[in-house]
């Protein structure tokens, strides 16, 4: 049972860290956009839910894996933990104060996101090893 759990909370950190890197790379493009075009404040703010709803499918791709097993509770469990994160880093460097409400809405949304990826993941054919 505890290699299980050893295996499941790898498996999380590097979807996490997938969804990390992703968010990272996004940013920097986005922000490069910004500084060569006008863009308005409604687009970015398009621009950074389509980033989060791929950051987390990606997170649970790396997590659960073509045919993987519990992947509602890890596609879950990482967007929690990656919504979350970004909440934390964004009030720790200085961010403005957000609603409590909007922030809980945001990261009930990801954690359903989060779910249905898994489940679709998990629900997936596994792929093939080539020979």
């Amino acid at each position: 049972m505890a290699v299980n759990r050893g295996r499941v909370a790898l498996s999380l950190v590097k979807g996490l860290l997938a969804a990390v890197a992703l968010t990272i790379i996004w940013m920097a493009a986005v922000a490069a956009l910004t500084a060569l075009a006008r863009m308005s404040d409604g687009l970015i703010m398009a621009l950074n839910q389509v980033m989060k709803v791929a950051a987390i499918a990606l997170g649970a791709y790396v997590a659960v894996g073509r045919g993987g097993e519990r992947g509602f509770f890890t596609g879950m469990a990482l967007a929690i933990l990656y919504m979350a994160l970004g909440y934390g880093l964004y009030v720790a460097l200085g961010g403005s104060a957000f609603a409590v409400r909007e922030m809980l809405g945001e990261i009930l949304i990801g954690a359903a996101i989060g779910a249905i990826a898994g489940a679709l993941l998990a629900n997936m054919k596994p792929q093939r090893r080539r020979a």
